[in-house]
């Protein structure tokens, strides 16, 4: 199973005054059960691009499939292609609307033509995987909640569509440290138990270095990095820099340390690693001497 871009050009406004191309010439694959970082500046194309993997919008030019099926087409087949993947925009809380938590929820699997029985089994899956326990949380009005709870909500109602494929803007928005790790531990708990593919954009490079396995770094609305993290934070500084992005904080770091002459490994994605590799390069340093 795969997403894939087929030299996809989407433009805004065509033949106005405000015309502008949002991305160009997009030629990616994206398989099932990858974890994909996408990364640009604002306005390099990101949010455009995700927006074509469910079809909420459609080719300029180009075609994206999802399994063989053009999203584009107007066909049962194609529906159900674009209802395999789920959607969580920036700010999600701003796609709550139902009085209670329940029925916001339930919207989704309803929409589905699913039984009542299996909308409310749906639901209770849904909310014990992302922590709001149902007969606490189900009555409740999601405008009453804390700003980490709504993104729950929010990403409860993606889930209990049991999509194949997750995409997620800028999911952690605004959140503060703690209501980022909720988030993200939910992302990676659902990546790993179901195998869903997950495809997050974000600006924040720790975010992308620490979860993603694939990371697409986009420019000017084109593609101009894409390998793994450690692959695109050690060798494409020059091009990262192009695309008006930095690498994650810890990289930073262990190249400061490096020019001082630590002999230490730039492989460290996370503050755990960096932290080995600095113990391990300064227990071997004292060993030498």
């Amino acid at each position: 199973m795969s997403i894939i871009f087929d030299n996809v050009t989407y433009t805004y406004m065509p033949g106005t005054p405000y015309q502008r191309t949002a991305i160009q010439n997009i030629n990616i694959t994206i398989n099932k059960g990858e974890f994909v970082g996408i990364i640009g500046h604002t306005g390099s194309g990101k949010s455009t691009l995700v927006q074509h993997m469910n079809g909420l919008i459609a080719p300029s030019s180009g075609k994206v499939t999802i399994d063989g099926i053009d999203l584009k087409m107007k066909d049962q087949a194609a529906r159900n292609a674009r209802r395999q993947v789920g959607m969580v925009f920036q700010y999600p809380e701003h796609q709550l609307f139902e009085e209670t938590i329940y029925q916001d929820i339930a919207f989704g699997p309803k929409n589905l033509g699913l039984a009542a029985e299996q909308v409310d089994q749906r639901i209770r899956r849904a909310m014990e995987f992302v922590g709001l326990e149902f007969e606490t949380f189900k009555d409740r009005s999601p405008f009453n909640l804390s700003g980490g709870q709504m993104r729950r909500v929010a990403i409860a109602g993606v889930i209990a569509l049991e999509p194949d494929y997750l995409a997620l803007d800028e999911p952690a928005a605004g959140l503060d440290p703690c209501g980022r790790d909720e988030i993200f531990g939910q992302i990676v708990k659902l990546h790993q138990e179901t195998g869903s593919t997950v495809i997050l954009v974000s600006h924040n490079m720790e975010d992308i270095a620490r979860f993603a396995s694939r990371v697409l770094v986009m420019n000017q609305g084109q593609i101009i990095l894409d390998g793994p993290p450690k692959e695109i934070f050690s060798s494409g500084r020059e091009k990262l820099q192009e695309a008006g992005v930095d690498v994650p904080p810890i990289t930073a770091l262990i190249d400061k340390l490096k020019a001082k002459g630590l002999p230490i490994s730039n492989n460290a994605m996370t503050a755990e690693d960096a932290a080995a590799e600095i113990f391990k390069a300064v227990r071997g340093r004292s060993h030498a001497q």
